[in-house]
């Protein structure tokens, strides 16, 4: 399918600060919690170096994130260039996570190599069928979504944080 650059909006641009913050927020969580649980794990060593320790980990996880994740959304945020295409729903796929046993909900995509997967709410899930046409909209370095419809229906996960 085609696909076209387009400048972006105010909106598009503010939605990309905010899909970046909760996904930093989000991974800043789970060092937390990987911290702590690494830290009762360690019972012998000195809490004092444990805590330097991990101040350093923290650091040096932040920073390998941002040179992963960040530099392509500052590229977004300073070029304000989106690509806008159509996808066909290739495929559609409950998956489980977690000892809950959590379903999620994932379309499969056709006709484009920067998106291939996304999750959607199980009521998105069931409405969509295999071989739908999905417009798209997302930001061209990091493919943050930023629109994305099924005709006039919006399907953005706004939960969803990649």
């Amino acid at each position: 399918m085609e696909k076209f650059e387009l400048n972006c909006t105010e909106d598009d641009i503010n939605k990309i600060k905010s899909k970046r913050n909760q996904s930093n927020i989000a991974f800043f969580i789970a060092f937390i919690i990987l911290g702590v649980i690494i830290y009762f794990m360690e019972s012998s060593t000195p809490i004092f170096l444990k805590i330097i320790a991990y101040f350093f980990f923290a650091i040096t996880g932040y920073t390998v994130f941002d040179m992963i994740f960040g530099n392509n959304s500052r590229k977004d945020l300073n070029n304000r260039i989106k690509i806008v295409t159509k996808v066909i729903v290739l495929n559609k796929n409950i998956k489980t996570r977690g000892r809950e046993a959590t379903n999620y909900y994932e379309l499969e995509f056709e006709g484009n190599n920067d998106i291939k997967h996304y999750q959607v709410k199980q009521s998105v899930f069931d409405k969509i069928k295999i071989g739908d046409i999905i417009d798209i909209e997302y930001s061209k370095e990091s493919f943050w979504v930023l629109k994305i419809k099924l005709n006039s229906l919006d399907i953005e996960n706004k939960d969803y944080v990649k």
